[in-house]
């Protein structure tokens, strides 16, 4: 069978999409970067916003179609949107074959083979929350990842805990992904020693409170020194931390172990404590403010990126303002900045009314892009004359838009920030030197260093 599987939403997704690839190769299936040639298709999708589901409802739309005029096609839903609607999708999309949850993506191969042999739509749910334990055991999933099939040449994700318990009101994650469960450091350990051994040199260490990891006793900082041993491994991240409780040893360990790159990602929401308490966020903008003070004075040179959400049920003029304080207060190096929209089961949706209007999401969604584009340009105008060692990724996606750029690289600082330069594609996975010579708000430019 040909497969063809299409990845939407987060890292998580990123990584679950790379366990599935090696799970379904290792099973004799061909992946196929072609839908049109597949016999499977498989969407891995997002839950986070309306618009993901609505690009997925779209795509299944466009698949049940062709399916509907006779192309024998297996379809499957899977990940956080398939765990959310369950058999809803069956219903509203006939020709849907397949919808698991992300614990029960392990179970794709059988699912697969169900179907062909007959078996009729399967639907493959986590339970409930109540009813997943908090010791359960989620490595057998993550250890199918072949080392050699990561997403990008030298780099790779490592889920360290899924899950979440905070249970803000806007957010669907703790409903879909079950309650914060942390692998075993040495599990982390070994699989980090795999991939280093298959050639990758950068990790980034995944969670939806990453910063909250903690298990037999070990915390993200210990577990980070740990890494910090390994040779061959070069660059250390982690991603995405939640502002509160936040472990100050983390913020240490970014400064003394020469690994970890001095990169957080910690999102705000808001910069209003009228916001902040109506989105169940549990710390005040005073508390964030502090906490960026910390890291500012801890790590030298450390880059700082955030989240706002714009729209949220009674948001004020004032409240908007305040999120564009935050943004130059913080001096962010990017954001994601996102329009509210009310997620069934969430207690945003059940108990407060969206009442703020699509017109004014939409204004408030440019202007704190506007604040934050100022921002950016400046903290990127702030390197140019500098060299940065960059971990290429491999040929610039803008190679093929623009003359004379045939070899246009792309890569990343240790502080996350995008650089183009010209140099050989061979450099791919591999560290250079690069001078900055130019910048706008969203890449930095350079020159390879000879």
């Amino acid at each position: 069978m040909k497969v063809h599987l299409k990845t939407m939403g987060c890292q998580m997704n990123v990584l679950d999409s790379e366990i599935l690839r090696s799970l379904l190769a290792s099973s004799g299936m061909e992946m196929t970067d072609d839908a049109h040639a597949a016999d499977v298709l498989l969407y891995n999708t997002c839950s986070v916003r309306e618009q993901a589901e609505n690009k997925v409802h779209s795509h299944l739309g466009r698949a049940c179609g062709k399916k509907a005029d006779g192309r024998g096609v297996i379809i499957g839903v899977l990940g956080c949107m398939a765990q959310r609607l369950g058999p809803e999708l069956v219903k509203r999309h006939r020709g849907v074959d397949i919808v698991a949850g992300p614990g029960q993506l392990g179970r794709l191969v059988e699912l697969i083979q169900l179907v062909a042999d007959g078996g009729g739509p399967q639907i493959a749910m986590d339970p409930p929350r109540p009813e997943i334990k908090t010791d359960d055991k989620i490595e057998f999933f993550d250890h199918k990842r072949d080392p050699n099939r990561c997403h990008l040449p030298g780099q790779a994700y490592v889920r360290i805990m899924r899950g979440c318990d905070k249970f803000c009101a806007y957010c669907i994650v703790p409903y879909v992904r079950g309650p914060e469960r942390s692998r075993p450091a040495d599990d982390i350990i070994e699989e980090v020693r795999r991939l280093v051994d298959a050639g990758v040199t950068q990790v980034t260490l995944l969670g939806q409170t990453v910063n909250s990891y903690r298990s037999g006793g070990v915390g993200l900082a210990d577990l980070m020194e740990r890494l910090d041993g390994l040779a061959g491994l070069k660059r250390i991240r982690f991603v995405t931390s939640y502002p509160g409780d936040f472990d100050h040893a983390i913020f240490q360990a970014m400064r003394s172990l020469p690994k970890v790159c001095e990169y957080l990602h910690i999102p705000a929401q808001s910069g209003s404590d009228n916001m902040l308490r109506a989105m169940g966020r549990r710390y005040s903008r005073g508390e964030y403010d502090d906490l960026i003070a910390v890291a500012r004075q801890t790590v030298p040179g450390i880059a700082i990126v955030g989240d706002f959400i714009v729209g949220f049920p009674g948001e004020a003029e004032e409240d908007h303002a305040a999120s564009a304080d935050l943004i130059r207060q913080s001096g962010y190096k990017n954001s994601f900045i996102f329009k509210y929209s009310p997620r069934p089961g969430t207690t945003g949706a059940k108990r407060l009314a969206d009442d703020i209007p699509e017109d004014v999401k939409r204004r408030r969604n440019r202007e704190l892009l506007a604040v934050q584009q100022e921002v950016s340009l400046a903290d990127n105008r702030a390197m140019i004359g500098q060299t940065a060692e960059i971990l290429v990724e491999g040929p610039s996606p803008r190679a093929d838009k623009q003359p004379n750029s045939q070899n246009q690289l792309v890569g990343r600082t240790r502080t996350d920030h995008i650089v183009v330069f010209d140099g050989a594609e061979n450099l791919a996975g591999q560290y250079a030197d690069v001078k900055i010579t130019n910048a706008t708000a969203l890449t930095l430019f350079g020159e390879l260093n000879e």
